[in-house]
């Protein structure tokens, strides 16, 4: 095959899909495969889609359908591979980045797409209070060395 180059702002043309770095490089998201880290990608698009088309539920929460079939097709897979792809996601059979609703009688399942930031950011706040919790110790550990025991044992002997 022989391509041609982009030229100017032929570049700009195309709709591309985002792959946020952290699902790639992140510890908590070391267990996923590119297969998966891609599917969810293309969920996540679907979200922003979704979100303007004001798909959302009674609490307020942004939902898309995504058919196994339209997996297959766009991913070129086949179904087990689709299937298995979703599970890696899923909150109850994987890691909790997607929740499937099945609503039954043919029609196609609901699919709610979970921030993967929110995980990282409970991460952040439970860092930020265990190192105002170790500061907190540092603080009662100068105090306590600071206290003349002699005078604490004779002050509760005389009481």
């Amino acid at each position: 095959m022989d391509f041609d180059y982009f030229y100017n702002r032929e570049a700009e043309r195309f709709n591309f899909l985002k792959v946020p770095d952290v699902l790639v490089d992140g510890e908590e998201f070391k267990g996923l495969s590119a297969e998966a880290i891609i599917l969810y990608s293309m969920l996540l698009k679907r979200t922003g889609m979704s979100f303007k088309n004001n798909w959302v539920d009674k609490e307020g929460r942004v939902f898309i359908y995504f058919t196994v079939e339209e997996i297959m097709k766009r991913r070129n897979i086949s179904k087990p591979t689709a299937i298995k792809t979703l599970d890696e996601l899923d909150s109850k059979k994987g890691i909790g980045l997607i929740e499937r609703v099945r609503l039954g009688l043919g029609k196609p399942n609901v699919i709610y797409v979970k921030d993967f930031m929110s995980v990282l950011a409970v991460k952040e706040n439970n860092f930020k209070k265990s190192k105002n919790l170790t500061s907190e110790v540092k603080i009662l550990t100068s105090e306590v060395k600071k206290m003349n025991f002699r005078k604490l044992k004779m002050l509760t002997l005389t009481i």
